[in-house]
């Protein structure tokens, strides 16, 4: 399905800015998703997470693994290095997210918003859908701080269950790729703003988000940075998605 959408997107952008207003919200959002994920062959990721705070440094490598069961996404987040987290993993599945650790007998629900690793949340590290997730209230161009035009738009959730209702997005308005993405708290405070700071291409010319740099809007001296190390496309078990399958 990504395939014959990124073709229409790339014929779209050939038309350089005025591929903006060729595009409905919809198709927008979904060309930010489709410039910013894999093709549907991914089924997992290597990941190192740095993690700034003031002075303070911090890494950790994790595995993230993806599966579509009845039609519907699910993620599996899972620590390789870091004897601090050794044995965590999350779960973000239709049903919600949960959390499971060494000391635990069984999966406890959590929050999408809650971090995984530093000042990476939940579902930012699974990888936030803007197409499935949320509706645009406005869309503008604003000016960046090097003088270029950049594309803004509002988002608001569609469902109560999606981790940070309101987001604002920043996109070139020549390529259409996403710049940054702020997240903002329940109380409607920017919370975390996250950079996609380089782009790559896979040999299957699938465009992807390989750096991605997470400042924290409220401490400002902490800093997270996620960079994917490999690209797996093997079969997963659906097992390892099923929360109940966890402790047993």
């Amino acid at each position: 399905m990504k395939t014959v959408i990124a073709a229409f997107v790339l014929a779209v952008i050939s038309l350089g800015a005025a591929a903006q207003d060729v595009l409905s919200d919809v198709d927008l959002l979904q060309t930010f998703d489709d410039l910013r994920f894999f093709d549907d062959d991914v089924t997992s990721l290597r990941v190192r997470i740095v993690s700034t705070k003031g002075d303070d440094v911090d890494e950790a490598e994790v595995l993230l693994r993806f599966a579509e069961i009845d039609g519907e996404d699910s993620t599996r987040i899972e620590f390789l290095t870091n004897q601090d987290v050794l044995g965590q993993i999350f779960l973000t599945t239709p049903e919600g997210t949960y959390f499971f650790g060494p000391d635990l007998d069984e999966p406890i629900p959590f929050d999408g918003a809650q971090t995984v690793f530093g000042d990476s949340p939940v579902a930012q590290t699974a990888g936030i859908r803007f197409a499935t997730g949320y509706s645009v209230v406005a869309r503008r161009t604003e000016t960046g701080e090097d003088g270029a035009a950049m594309l803004e738009l509002d988002l608001v959730a569609e469902d109560l269950a999606v981790a940070f209702q309101k987001a604002t997005v920043t996109a070139d308005p020549e390529t259409l790729e996403p710049q940054s993405v702020v997240l903002y708290a329940v109380s409607g405070l920017p919370f975390y703003e996250v950079y996609f700071e380089e782009y790559a291409t896979r040999d299957e010319g699938d465009v992807y988000v390989r750096v991605q740099r997470i400042e924290n809007r409220i401490f400002e001296t902490q800093t997270t940075v996620s960079e994917i190390l490999e690209i797996g496309t093997e079969e997963l078990d659906e097992a390892l998605f099923d929360p109940t399958q966890l402790g047993g």
